[in-house]
């Protein structure tokens, strides 16, 4: 049996989830795909793969990282850097990067089939009908809230306490629509946070954020006066510090939650809120 470690950045929950499954059931194969984790590198092994979402914010700092300049990388998207092994578009088909894995790491075909041959891309003429695993899983499915890695992705993430700024419980809400800034008031005021600022432009925002302190910004992503992530990074840099950053979003990814949490952030919500998780989050404060 040969192990193969593979070391991925980005992709949406649904693709990682793909992708587990291509790990776990490659377990019967003579050649294995494994994450590589923290842990493998205290087993003193490398990652053979590199495969990274193009879309992915920390693609840039992981291309940079010279460790992996002799590492395969295999670049899912447009526009692949000159080094890319392999480059296969988006939505992935996990079935296509799989078969130009097996061509350059598995050793010859036994043979006996293998107990997974079906899991291997067959020609054409001895294909089957179907697979009973579907590994092209589109981009159809994301993250609601952004959590820390090896956290249960049904709980919004855990607040950690702080000392509250001079402001004392003073909430700061960010967002171009009234009706929504008005649903986040009355949930703020259910969960006791009555000392309500309101912005619709990233304008009025950052004179607000000059002349009170907040324990709380909520922050949503289609601000069109300034550039949101900038006003993020203002938040971030606020002295006294604001204790929390909420940022919304009505189509969030993978990948702005990820920059929303390298920006600061400790929570990243998809629009429509949903008002459970909201209110668990509220409650932490």
């Amino acid at each position: 049996m040969k192990r193969i470690y593979v070391k991925f950045y980005g992709f949406s929950d649904t693709e990682r989830h793909a992708l587990d499954s291509v790990f776990r059931l490659s377990e019967s194969r003579d050649i294995v795909y494994s994450a590589w984790t923290a842990q493998t590198a205290e087993a003193r092994h490398a990652p053979d793969i590199l495969l990274i979402d193009g879309d992915s914010w920390e693609a840039v700092l992981e291309l940079a990282n010279p460790l992996h300049d002799a590492v395969k990388l295999i670049w899912i998207g447009e526009d692949p850097p000159v080094q890319a092994w392999r480059t296969f578009p988006a939505p992935v088909k996990w079935s296509a990067v799989l078969e130009a894995m097996d061509e350059e790491f598995a050793p010859p075909a036994p043979s006996s089939p293998s107990p997974l041959s079906d899991l291997s891309p067959l020609p054409s003429a001895a294909a089957p009908a179907s697979s009973a695993l579907d590994l092209d899983l589109a981009h159809e499915h994301d993250l609601d809230v952004m959590l820390d890695a090896g956290a249960d992705d049904t709980e919004p993430l855990p607040l950690e306490p702080g000392a509250l700024p001079a402001g004392g419980r003073r909430v700061l809400v960010v967002d171009t629509g009234r009706d929504d800034r008005l649903y986040l008031r009355a949930k703020l005021a259910a969960a006791g946070l009555h000392e309500v600022d309101e912005a619709a432009t990233g304008t009025e925002a950052l004179v607000l954020l000059n002349t009170h302190a907040y324990q709380l910004v909520t922050l949503d992503l289609g601000l069109t006066d300034i550039d949101p992530w900038q006003l993020i990074k203002a938040v971030d840099n606020t002295r006294p510090a604001i204790a929390h950053l909420f940022v919304t979003g009505a189509a969030p990814n993978w990948q702005q939650g990820l920059r929303a949490r390298f920006s600061g952030a400790q929570v990243y919500l998809k629009k429509p809120l949903h008002p459970g998780q909201l209110k668990k989050l509220l409650q932490k404060l």
